[in-house]
């Protein structure tokens, strides 16, 4: 299915676990929104996209 991730199309049919998979994004410090809406980790295996959901990634990194 289609999805907007980042504000980029992105082709992909799996979880949001998959998803940070394929992008190499460490799920320890990562958040992600699906059309505006915080998904809890927990719940990451289970999600189910739909054609043409909007989602963004957000990775936490610290510095100094």
């Amino acid at each position: 299915m289609n999805l907007t991730v980042n504000g980029e199309s992105h082709e992909h049919a799996g979880t949001i676990a998959a998803l940070l998979s394929e992008l190499g994004a460490n799920p320890e410090y990562t958040a992600i929104t699906v059309n505006g809406d915080l998904v809890f980790s927990k719940d990451w295996n289970n999600f189910k996209f739909s054609d043409g959901d909007s989602v963004e990634v957000l990775t936490f990194v610290g510095g100094g």
